[in-house]
């Protein structure tokens, strides 16, 4: 389980999440929708660690910390074991091959050796749909070719939760659909999701769970249907803005 208990973050004088809470349970696919500048990706990036909130404190799968004070650097690897980020743009290492940088990570997370960690990332590799490509470079791959090698690269970790921010809102439709075709695979193996994306889509036919943020809080936290169905004012005029 992954819980977030009353975290708050402010920009200056822009407070963008206020005392907001959450738990995500294993193996569940969340979908965490909301207009531009709700804080979606923010409320990702506390789940691992890559910003920190000024209260509140994050619990996954029993390693905690208690935010409002310095987290250590061995708090902050406890909690990053669990959890791996795919972003929008790749963050693909250019000068390693698409083999190379899958079979990096969990090497220097000093969790497998050289060898296995290559065994490893040829598996995901082919799970992904580029194991005929393991001696390219980032560089002479599409945009969905690398973000699928960003994928597979997440899932070499054998991370509890992987964590997507909005991973095909740079990808032209055909391109974003051979992303979005990974993971719907990986949300069928019953594999932890937790989805940042605008592709209403995916929210409504994938997602067991769907977040709403607005108005720096929690408008919806429930299943995709009731989402849909809601009459909610500030839910309908979303769903109008992004083609729901």
């Amino acid at each position: 389980m992954l819980e977030l208990k009353n975290v708050s973050k402010a920009y200056g004088d822009n407070t963008v999440l206020n005392n907001v809470s959450l738990n995500l349970p294993d193996g569940q696919t969340t979908v965490i929708l909301g207009p531009s500048g709700s804080g979606k990706s923010t409320l990702l990036r506390f789940m691992n660690l890559l910003e920190v909130p000024e209260t509140g404190a994050l619990t996954v799968n029993g390693d905690s910390v208690t935010f409002g004070q310095r987290l250590t650097d061995a708090q902050i690897r406890s909690v990053r074991q669990h959890s791996a980020m795919v972003f929008q743009g790749y963050n693909l290492f250019p000068n390693q091959t698409v083999l190379g940088n899958v079979s990096l990570p969990p090497v220097l997370n000093g969790k497998i050796s050289k060898d296995e960690a290559r065994t490893r990332a040829q598996s995901y590799l082919d799970r992904v749909g580029m194991g005929d490509r393991l001696e390219e470079y980032p560089d002479n791959l599409s945009g969905g070719q690398q973000q699928r090698v960003a994928i597979a690269r997440a899932l070499a970790v054998e991370p509890d939760f992987l964590l997507f921010d909005e991973p095909t809102s740079a990808l032209d439709p055909e391109l974003a659909a051979e992303v979005t075709r990974v993971m719907v695979d990986l949300a069928q193996e019953g594999r932890s999701l937790v989805v940042v994306t605008h592709n209403i889509e995916f929210a409504r036919t994938v997602a067991q769970r769907v977040i709403f943020l607005a108005d720096g809080g929690i408008g919806f936290d429930g299943a995709p249907e009731d989402f849909f169905a809601s009459d909610s004012e500030r839910i309908q005029r979303y769903l109008s803005t992004y083609g729901g």
